[in-house]
């Protein structure tokens, strides 16, 4: 079966990094956002293999700070590019 593709219709919960990159958790998988609104960054969301520890060890912190469950769309922004699997 074809996995569904994310949308900006979609909800996920938020975790924050402490610097330009958020972990999202949705029903269709996990995914990495960069944030904007940090110079030198593009709006992009990238699929991501691993749960949230695999991401911490990735981002090499030992924890991150939840921002909550949002639509995609209401908290990346309605230009947000999101690249599939």
């Amino acid at each position: 079966m074809k996995k569904k593709k994310l949308t900006i219709e979609d909800i996920a919960d938020f975790t924050w990094s402490f610097h330009h990159t958020f972990f999202l958790e949705t029903d269709k998988g996990n995914y990495v956002w960069s944030d904007p609104d940090y110079e030198g960054v593009e709006s992009i969301i990238r699929p991501f293999k691993g749960d949230l520890q695999d991401w911490y060890k990735s981002e090499g912190i030992p924890f991150g700070r939840s921002k909550g469950r949002h639509t995609i769309g209401g908290y990346c922004g309605y230009n947000v590019r999101i690249l599939d699997p």
